[in-house]
């Protein structure tokens, strides 16, 4: 099998035997620096690697025959196998039969009280529009999901939330203002803000608004050094699920929803 020759550039890869051998067919003349895969790197470099491979692996099983288990079950079974080799091992790696994934696979999505069950209240918030699990950027795209309407739908399940930003605009509250109410009448206090009076920017009757509301505020009147300029929202989610969005929409209509912004959904 014919190999390819690495790129001219900088790497932070393990060498598997066919970068091994793809090294080996380059000019000798070629500076190839490597460096030792050491107890500290190696965990994160190997992990990330097979992380890879092993998606691939359990997307890639076939169908099988009609009357056999579905593929789902036989991806579940080659995850306990892994878990099994990992525990047989490295026995102090944690990994036991707690861990193992229990048939037919199922997901859990939400947890009730059992009052609110009793009572026939219990109902799931609405979920982000992007996986708890996934990372994902939001541009304002005509047809992509918008920062906004995510920040609407990442309220509806937090159960802290922290904003770091630099210009909190009436247009951008409104915006945000019916969930940040019904987060705050679920989660008393639980929503902190840092701001800043760079520019001018910052409306005060935003400022009020969240204030009379419950959040706790404090705002940067250092509009000389630090210039705080920084945007982010930070969901935290006792189930530990817990999101961010970071970039560069401030707390405006523009910025929210219509603006061409770059911001980055974290997992």
């Amino acid at each position: 099998m014919r190999r390819s020759i690495p790129a001219p550039g900088l790497y932070d890869s393990p060498i598997t035997r066919a970068l091994a051998e793809s090294l080996a067919a380059l000019p000798s003349a070629d500076l190839i620096e490597q460096g030792a895969l050491d107890a500290t790197s190696a965990p994160h470099l190997l992990g990330r690697a097979l992380y890879n491979r092993f998606v691939h692996a359990l997307d890639a099983l076939p169908a099988g025959p009609k009357d056999g288990p579905p593929k789902a079950e036989r991806q579940l079974a080659l995850a306990n196998r892994v878990l099994e080799l990992l525990a047989a091992e490295s026995p102090k790696s944690g990994a036991g039969p707690d861990d193992h994934f229990v048939p037919p696979p199922r997901r859990l999505l939400a947890v009730f009280p059992e009052v609110a069950s009793r009572l026939g209240a219990a109902r799931a918030p609405a979920r982000p529009g992007i996986a708890l699990g996934t990372s994902e950027l939001l541009v304002n795209g005509r047809h992509d999901l918008r920062v906004g309407t995510e920040v609407n739908r990442e309220l509806a399940s937090a159960d802290s939330v922290d904003l770091l930003c630099s210009f909190l605009k009436w247009s951008g509250y409104r915006l945000v203002e019916e969930a940040l109410r019904a987060f705050l009448e679920r989660r008393p206090g639980g929503l902190r803000i840092l701001t800043t009076a760079y520019m001018g920017a910052t409306e005060r009757r935003a400022l009020d608004a969240l204030h009379e509301m419950g959040a706790t505020i404090k705002v940067s009147y250092d509009t000389e050094r630090s210039r705080l300029h920084a945007k982010a929202w930070l969901f935290r989610r006792e189930s530990g699920f817990s999101t961010a969005c970071i970039g560069s929409s401030n707390l405006s209509h523009a910025a929210m929803l219509d603006g061409l912004e770059w911001n980055v959904r974290l997992s």
